[in-house]
């Protein structure tokens, strides 16, 4: 025990009595309001935003907890965070809300507001964070000094389990234990320092401005330092800084605070919560017992497991259940718990229902099923007359005005965005999607990202009351004061994450056009522009111009076509996509999406020629080049032919010749595909090259045909089965041949002929070598 002044810590007829807590504990819940009752102060002081003190009655609706007072600023460099401070019925600083309320004593918040800590690195977003005593070295040691697991364990064992433990001993228990824990650890950190020296002063001020006592409730962490502070004994380094003040907001800083709904889901600290107590559905069914006096806890809760894995379609009988109460109550008796607890019944259900083996922290449907239970359900709703930021203001008003408020039952609604009003209607909740606002799910309709019918354009949208709703539309509020301003933010935060990936980007820009938000996405267009310069992937470059094409080309329906911003992305994607693919080389197995970029660049230039100003030589040289380069794959020689042809910088006659130069049965059939994929409709207007095509097959022996086949086949995957037709009949009028010939179907599928013809090749080719055939191929 280090030297500090525990007597006066603990005096309770002090004019300043410290109440220190962990956050969400039901004893210190219980015991903070008889402290405050008993002592009847002028003033409760509570850990809690000093900047919510304003509106701090709001508090006194009759909400339904758990909710969370929830801060939230936009930076100047545009970078948005927010933060909780969550409140539950068995939290002790609600408790202390409410019972200072019940005596009529002034409440409140005394931690410097968390914009002017936002900015440091590490600050968790959860507020009421314990992290401290989860990574303490001496609660550690103490850990396994009593035989416990974790500092969960060890709170419950010296604070929760007792139910009767008395105010007296709670206060030496937890001052010794976070005034040994803060003093051997160190002085804490700079921001603990700083908020300290807030609560300090807000203590003083609340000192001068009542004449009767004061009971401040706090993290036990900052318990001892506080009162070391007040007293002028707090260990070297521990008062610095001496005095705190927030902050004004800087130029182009955006502040706000609100209340806002929570859920035992987000407390929970197996999902991620960084202060929770695990289960917290097992500590409010505890904090409700207690207070109407029953100690049945775990059965009941238990029963609730059971109902549950039976809704699952899970059998559990009588006796399993009898099996696991059994084991839970033998373990808190071995564990001298005065009554189950929640690792008594945890590790009674496991060990009775589970029979498979489990590695340590392994998972397992039951077990997720009992976790599920535990954590309860619970959630929180606000009170009208709680004041709501601009932005759900604004959602609310549009939703109404456009008839989209999610109703008692769940609705589709069809909206025709060729129509304005489906069109207005389509944005709203495009916006929505893009802030994850719950209640509204894109079902159905036309994909503009992938554009493969567009004769009607049209999207369905499932509208659904969720329980979310509220909760996500405030904590949205920190993008922006309206539902517009707010979309536009989220899509330029989303853009600061992608690193040198064009394409993604362009994805947002549709998002963006779908939203109706192009006049308002200059920094997305800036960061685009950004990406498309940096991006050194011919793939994403090009997937980029894509999208870019159709928005300033053909989106009437967006309202995107021709918009500037857009065309002068679209040369710029164009440029950079072209200078890649002359750098391609060698690049394989991405084939159809190389030839899928070779036909967005040559879009891009018959579409956008005159209105971007689009140089012809520049493109037929770069094809020329790649075309002449014998580096360059058979695949990218046959598109960017095909390319040169379908501009006009071709002819059939140069395309023949250049087709000899391929006559190798493992390069015909690339150079086909990449010739077929770019010119498609001039191949099937020139016989030279279907005669061409057809005299060089006629040249394979089997093995070489068999050889080119599977790439051929892949070739002329691209002309549909009318074309193919037709394209036959060219070939045979070319031959001569009028009669059409009468050809048996094939019983088989084409590679299973294709094997029997390899076979049969073989076999021929045995009978010839051994003389049983002769070399032209007799009939037997």
């Amino acid at each position: 025990m280090l030297n500090y002044d525990l007597r006066s810590l603990l005096d309770l007829k002090a004019r300043v009595v410290f109440f220190p807590v962990r956050h969400h504990s039901p004893t210190a819940a219980r015991l903070v309001r008889e402290l405050i009752q008993r002592l009847r102060p002028a003033a409760v002081l509570i850990e809690g935003p000093a900047d919510f003190n304003e509106r701090i009655d709001e508090l006194y609706l009759p909400h339904r907890p758990p909710l969370a007072v929830y801060s939230y600023l936009r930076l100047p460099t545009g970078q948005r965070r927010g933060a909780y401070y969550p409140l539950c019925e068995h939290s002790p600083e609600w408790q202390a809300l409410l019972a200072a309320r019940d005596i009529e004593a002034t409440a409140r918040f005394i931690d410097l507001h968390w914009a002017d800590i936002a900015g440091a690195e590490g600050e968790p977003d959860n507020r009421y964070s314990d992290a401290e005593f989860r990574r303490s070295c001496y609660i550690a040691a103490l850990c396994k000094r009593l035989g416990v697991e974790d500092f969960n364990t060890l709170w419950d064992t010296l604070f929760e389990l007792d139910a009767d433990l008395d105010l007296e001993n709670y206060l030496e228990r937890a001052h010794n234990l976070c005034g040994n824990m803060r003093l051997l650890e160190g002085d804490g950190s700079a921001v603990d320092r700083r908020r300290e020296a807030f609560m300090a002063s807000m203590i003083r001020k609340t000192l001068d401005d009542h004449k009767g006592r004061v009971v401040v409730v706090t993290g036990g962490y900052h318990s001892v330092a506080l009162h070391g502070r007040l007293t002028g004994k707090a260990p070297a380094g521990m008062a610095e800084p001496a005095e705190c003040s927030p902050a004004p907001p800087t130029p182009g800083e955006e502040r706000g605070i609100a209340l806002t709904p929570y859920s035992f889901e987000r407390l929970d600290s197996l999902t991620g919560y960084e202060a929770g107590m695990p289960n917290p559905g097992f500590y409010q069914q505890v904090w409700r017992d207690r207070q109407n006096g029953y100690t049945d806890t775990h059965h009941k809760l238990l029963q609730r497991v059971a109902q549950r894995l039976r809704d699952d379609k899970q059998v559990i009988s009588a006796a399993d259940l009898i099996a696991a109460e059994t084991t839970a109550r033998g373990l808190a008796a071995l564990r001298g718990h005065a009554e189950v607890w929640r690792t008594d019944l945890v590790d009674g259900i496991t060990g009775a229902l589970i029979k498979e083996e489990m590695t340590r922290g392994g998972r397992h449907p039951l077990l997720d099923a009992v976790h599920d239970v535990l954590r309860g359900g619970e959630r929180g709703l606000l009170a009208e007359g709680a004041q709501l930021p601009p932005l759900v203001v604004d959602i609310q008003t549009q939703l109404e005005a456009h008839d989209l408020q999610a109703r008692s039952q769940p609705r589709d609604v069809d909206l025709d965005l060729e129509q304005d009003a489906g069109r207005e209607r389509s944005r709203i909740m495009h916006r929505l999607r893009l802030l994850e606002v719950s209640g509204y799910e894109h079902t159905g309709g036309t994909d503009l990202s992938v554009r493969d019918d567009l004769a009607k354009v049209w999207e369905r949208w499932h509208i659904a009351w969720n329980p979310d709703f509220d909760a996500r539309c405030i904590e949205s509020a920190r993008y922006g004061p309206t539902l517009a301003e707010a979309a536009a933010a989220r899509l330029a935060e989303a853009a600061e994450r992608i690193e040198r990936d064009a394409g993604k980007a362009a994805l947002l820009l549709l998002d963006a056009a779908l939203a109706g938000l192009t006049t308002l996405a200059g920094s997305l267009l800036e960061r685009l522009k950004e990406l498309v310069r940096s991006d050194g992937n011919y793939f994403t470059v090009t997937g980029a111009l894509n999208h870019l094409l159709y928005l300033y080309r053909y989106d009437v329906v967006l309202q995107t076509a021709g918009h500037g911003e857009i065309g002068a992305l679209v040369t710029q994607a164009y440029q950079r996509g072209l200078w890649l693919l002359e750098g391609l080389g060698q690049v394989s197995g991405q084939d159809a999406e190389l030839l899928e970029g070779l036909r967005a660049l040559r879009e891009t230039f018959e579409r956008c020629e005159q209105s971007l100003g689009l140089e012809r030589a520049e493109l037929v040289q770069v094809l020329g080049r790649i075309g002449a380069d014998r580096g360059q794959r058979p695949l990218v020689r046959g598109g960017v032919l095909g390319a040169q042809w379908s501009l006009g910088a071709a002819d059939g006659e140069s395309v023949g010749t250049a087709l000899q130069q391929f006559a190798d049965p493992n390069h015909l059939g690339d150079f086909l595909t990449g010739l077929f994929a770019l010119a498609r409709e001039q191949v099937q207007r020139q016989r030279g090259i279907l005669l061409g095509i057809n005299d060089m097959l006629g040249h394979y022996d089997d093995e070489d045909f068999l050889t080119a086949l599977p790439a051929l086949r892949l070739a002329f995957t691209y002309f549909t089965p009318r074309e193919k037709h037709h394209m036959a009949l060219t070939l045979r009028e070319a031959l001569g041949l009028q009669k059409t010939p009468e050809l048996a179907a094939l019983t088989v599928d084409t590679a299973t002929a294709a094997r029997a013809l390899a076979f049969e090749g073989r076999l021929f080719a045995s009978l010839e070598k051994y003389g049983v055939r002769g070399g032209e191929h007799e009939s037997a």
